[in-house]
């Protein structure tokens, strides 16, 4: 506001991208206001508090990005602020995993009240998936940032990608393994070129696939804070999610349950005893997957409006990535964006990602800066 009122924000028209968002959240409000808003996950979050910090947050700093002036400095500064970040979060999780508790700043990640987690590398968010997220984000960025500087300052960087590797591995969290890779493979898809680009992609297919079918079981129930048979469990429990969000679908299929009331409306159906899928096990919990979530909270219709806005933004991004009059660093910017998607768009198939403003957030800031740059170009 400050900014704006100074005149120095770079005011842009309405795209498509803008309308779809805002038609997500008019639907976002419209599930809230139709229920009572005391509902939701009991002794958990509320109603209108989930609303405002993992959906209207994330939309303001949308806003404030789109709207900011976007130079070639501001861009460029996006990556290293978010580089820098990765390597305090990777050195934060080493320390964490470590034990190194005097040398974790700040003091309530050492305390296993709160957050969730606590055993992994989880940093200042004190939860592994939030955590990861963001790491793998910042390790991407990390790489793009390089281009801008000489031999030495790549090399500096480059040393310091194992870090950040470390960091991501230790949040002992499956999801943000496939997600940074998945990231890692766009960003050099996009980048290299000539012979190396299908060695390199090759190779990480072929490494991928080789994991997957000599190392399963592992893969499935390794140790971590709560034994290798929680682990394991968290699998079995995404299935019976996914039952019970089919059955919701089935009854409410246009406008769903309402925002937030996923962890109320699902305990009938709980009940059910046609399928050998332990759905008594999902009973204290929220849910697990984004897509999902918006399903059975805001229906077909609530989905549809997400995923459009997902595919706006990966639109936009792919082709100022590939728009051969843009500048290279906001070619970079764009590549970002679409591994970013990458990235969270694993986490969100395996986890609700809406009970905090961090997650959304980062996504959100980063399709701000994309859509702003895609709509200067048009202007």
């Amino acid at each position: 506001f400050i900014q704006w009122r100074l005149g120095r924000t770079d005011p842009k028209q309405l795209g498509w991208a803008d309308w779809l968002l805002l038609a997500f959240v008019g639907m976002l409000g419209f599930a809230t206001v139709r229920l009572p808003w005391q509902g939701g996950f009991p002794g958990g979050t509320e109603t209108v508090m989930r609303l405002l910090i993992g959906y209207l947050t994330p939309v303001c700093l949308y806003w404030i990005a789109r709207q900011a002036s976007l130079t070639q400095r501001s861009v460029v500064l996006v990556q290293a602020v978010l580089a820098v970040m990765g390597l305090y979060l990777a050195v934060t999780g080493i320390l964490e995993v470590s034990g190194q508790w005097r040398a974790v700043f700040p003091k309530h990640i050492a305390d296993p009240e709160a957050g969730i987690h606590f055993g992994r590398a989880r940093g200042p968010m004190v939860h592994a998936v939030s955590y990861g997220l963001v790491l793998a984000v910042c390790l991407l960025a990390g790489w793009l940032w390089r281009a801008r500087f000489g031999r030495v300052g790549q090399l500096v960087i480059i040393v310091a990608m194992p870090v950040l590797l470390a960091g991501i591995y230790l949040s002992y969290t499956r999801s943000v393994w496939m997600g940074a890779a998945l990231g890692t493979m766009i960003v050099l898809g996009l980048t290299l070129h000539g012979q190396w680009r299908p060695l390199v992609l090759g190779s990480m297919i072929a490494a991928g696939l080789l994991l997957a079918v000599t190392r399963m079981d592992k893969l499935l129930s390794f140790e971590r804070e709560y034994g290798a048979q929680y682990t394991r469990k968290s699998v079995d429990l995404r299935g019976s999610f996914a039952y019970i969000s089919w059955q919701m679908f089935l009854d409410r299929p246009f406008l769903g349950f309402g925002f937030n009331q996923f962890p109320e409306a699902k305990l009938p159906y709980l009940a059910d005893r046609s399928t050998d899928l332990d759905l008594e096990a999902i009973r204290p919990y929220s849910h697990h997957c984004t897509f999902l979530s918006i399903l059975t909270e805001t229906g077909l219709i609530g989905l549809i409006l997400f995923l459009a806005v997902l595919a706006a933004w990966g639109v936009s991004a792919w082709q100022l990535a590939l728009d051969p009059h843009a500048a290279p660093w906001a070619q970079s910017h764009a590549v970002l964006m679409l591994a970013a998607m990458g990235v969270y768009s694993i986490q969100a198939i395996f986890h609700e990602l809406s009970y905090t403003p961090i997650d959304n957030s980062l996504l959100f800031l980063l399709a701000g800066v994309t859509v702003g740059l895609a709509q200067s170009r048009r202007s």
